[in-house]
């Protein structure tokens, strides 16, 4: 109605809502630097007009939310590129750490070592009879194997601290979760009322950004406000309830399984820092197989031509080298009660340096596969405790107490663990067996020219030792240095799309002071209108 009652009520109306937007913009200065935070503002809107003398007159200002200033779309794109960008940084730390472990700057790596080696043959050949040039290159023998074991070790002490991380990363991952469901919780219970829950929505959005840097995520909102969390298809949290991840040993595997309500997700996990863990952790592993394949091709082709040759001593038919030790596995699926013993090399010059598994389609009945090629080597009955033998390896299954049964697996391998175990097996420098002929001792010095020719022999996969050698550091130089370009063009990305989020959802302390003096005047305004209708309402009431 229009009267100076109603002008004081309009009065009141804008003095209450402009207090409150001037609070709103009061929260905005004081969180301008608080991470995370999205500026709001009051949204302000007439309330319902009424009719008098045929007109609608207004009846004054409220206001009717008070709004995040945010960008949905953005807030996915962030998480998304975030996810990558921690990707890239966590696995170009791991390339890094191995290209450092493995190169050969400064002449001090495995490279040098194998050309020490080598050389080291030569001065025997100058001297075949000489105890000094012997006892040399047993030392730069020992000095190669211990390259080999050391650079072994680190690798599997770098894989042993990935675990240990993907322990901590999987706690953090678990405990965000939590506090994600109670803010879904706190959050559903204030806007069930129709009120808005932003403080506590900036908090959410915090953690789903963190956590999407250390796992990739898809986030799916419903109606009440709550979000659900999903790590490669399955939910981390749904509503107020968490279904958190946990880790498993995996027998067959160098890094932990990441397990979801009993599945395995390390290959549906694409980004995060724990990506960049899984993939450093595949390129430690793929390393040392590369390591121990060239260890085995050493031992093999050094210990075969050194048993051809004859010492001082007037020994011959030994090894320079350890010899392999074969490795053997029970697949942890199998369901029988066979278990395999530790396998013995027959023949070396048959030895392949492959992989095989064992595979029993029957209680009775096994093949043998070569795992590179998946070609059938050989099949046969199974008895108990019979030797098994194929390309120069010899091992047995038995009976402990049941025998195997259709669908197990056994794993043999020479390669495996070589780099580890790699030794020099000669302790007295003249067991060195220079000599081709036990009549050509002392002076014959053909058989160490035929190990010193080794060094050249494209024995390894079709490359010499070295070359094979170069081609691993090659290969993860440019897997780093691609991890470091792919990491650089991401970080600019997150930085493009952050400024772009600051320019809408950030606090701009100029724009907030000039609204704070718009409010301002108008609460003056207001409180000016009040007074004059005051006045008015005097003035009436004086009226005689």
């Amino acid at each position: 109605m229009a009267s100076l009652s109603s002008v004081l009520d309009i009065a009141k109306t804008a003095l209450l809502a402009n207090q409150k937007a001037i609070n709103v913009t009061s929260h905005n200065i004081a969180n301008a630097n608080t991470e995370g935070y999205t500026r709001q503002k009051a949204v302000l809107e007439p309330m319902t007009a009424v009719q008098y003398g045929g007109l609608y007159f207004g009846t004054g200002v409220t206001i009717n939310s008070v709004e995040r200033v945010y960008d949905r779309f953005q807030g996915v794109q962030i998480r998304t590129a975030s996810s990558t960008l921690n990707r890239y940084e966590t696995k170009g730390e791991h390339l890094k750490a191995l290209e450092g472990l493995v190169n050969d700057m400064g002449g001090a790596g495995l490279s040098s070592r194998i050309d020490d080696f080598f050389n080291a043959f030569q001065e025997v050949i100058n001297s075949p009879s000489s105890y000094p040039e012997r006892s040399s290159l047993l030392s730069s023998a020992s000095v190669l194997t211990d390259a080999f074991n050391k650079i072994d070790a680190t690798i599997r002490q770098n894989v042993a601290s990935i675990n240990n991380e993907l322990e901590s990363v999987v706690k953090e991952v678990n405990s965000i979760a939590g506090q994600i469901a109670d803010l879904n919780h706190q959050i559903s219970n204030i806007e069930v009322g129709g009120m808005e829950a932003n403080d506590l929505r900036d908090n959410r959005d915090l953690l789903l950004e963190k956590l999407s840097g250390i796992v990739d995520i898809s986030t799916m909102e419903s109606d009440t406000g709550q979000v659900d969390v999903y790590i490669g298809g399955f939910f981390l949290v749904t509503g107020i309830t968490t279904s958190p991840l946990e880790l498993d040993i995996n027998p067959e595997a160098a890094v932990y399984d990441i397990v979801s309500r009993g599945t395995v997700l390390n290959d549906r996990i694409t980004g995060g820092s724990l990506k960049g863990h899984l993939e450093g952790a595949a390129v430690y592993d793929e390393t040392e197989g590369k390591l121990n394949l060239l260890a085995a091709s050493l031992i093999k082709e050094v210990n075969l031509q050194h048993s051809q040759g004859y010492g001082l001593d007037g020994t011959t038919g030994t090894d320079f080298f350890s010899p392999h030790s074969v490795y053997t596995h029970a697949s942890s699926s199998n369901t029988g009660g066979a278990v395999i013993a530790n396998g013995t090399v027959a023949n070396l010059s048959a030895v392949t340096l492959d992989d095989y598994e064992v595979r029993f389609s029957s209680a009775a009945a096994y093949t043998v596969v070569n795992k590179g090629t998946n070609a059938v080597v050989t099949q046969g009955a199974y008895s108990s405790g019979s030797a098994i033998t194929f390309d120069g390896l010899s091992f047995t299954i038995s009976d402990n107490p049941s025998g195997p049964v259709a669908g197990d697996k056994f794993e043999v391998s020479v390669k495996k663990n070589a780099a580890e175990s790699i030794g020099v097996a000669i302790t007295d420098p003249n067991s060195v067996a220079a000599s081709s002929t036990l009549a050509g001792v002392p002076g014959d010095n053909l058989n160490a020219q035929a190990l010193a020719d080794l060094k050249n022999a494209a024995t390894t996969d079709g490359a010499t030792f070295n070359d094979y050698y170069n081609g691993i550091v090659t290969d993860i130089g440019f897997a780093s240095s691609e991890a470091s370009g792919s990491f650089g063009a991401q970080t600019k990305l997150v930085e493009e799309l952050k400024a772009a989020r600051e320019s809408v959802s950030g606090v701009s302390i100029e724009e907030e002071a000039i609204n704070l003096i718009k409010l301002q005047r108008a609460y003056e305004a207001a409180a000016k209108v009040m007074t004059t209708a005051d006045r008015m309402m005097e003035t009436l009431l004086n009226i005689r």
